[in-house]
């Protein structure tokens, strides 16, 4: 599997990259455009105003299965 980096030879671990700093460099490298947070934020206040429930793809359904009750 992955390569051990020598000063972690024996403990079993590979050696991983610090996640939280590659992961704050990545969110901090592009600057938001505000022209379109503010399309965006438009659209989903219309979508949201306009009464409609979405539907849901069964794939996006996380809900638990209703148990059906046993017939009598």
């Amino acid at each position: 599997m992955g390569e051990r980096d020598d000063d972690r030879r024996g403990t079993g671990r590979a050696a991983t990259p610090d996640i939280e700093s590659h992961l704050g460099t990545a969110l901090r490298a592009c600057a938001p455009d505000p022209e379109a947070e503010r399309r965006a934020l438009a659209a989903f206040r219309t979508a949201h105003a306009s009464g409609r429930t979405p539907r849901t793809r069964p794939r996006d359904d996380w809900r638990p299965v209703p148990t059906r009750a046993a017939p009598r």
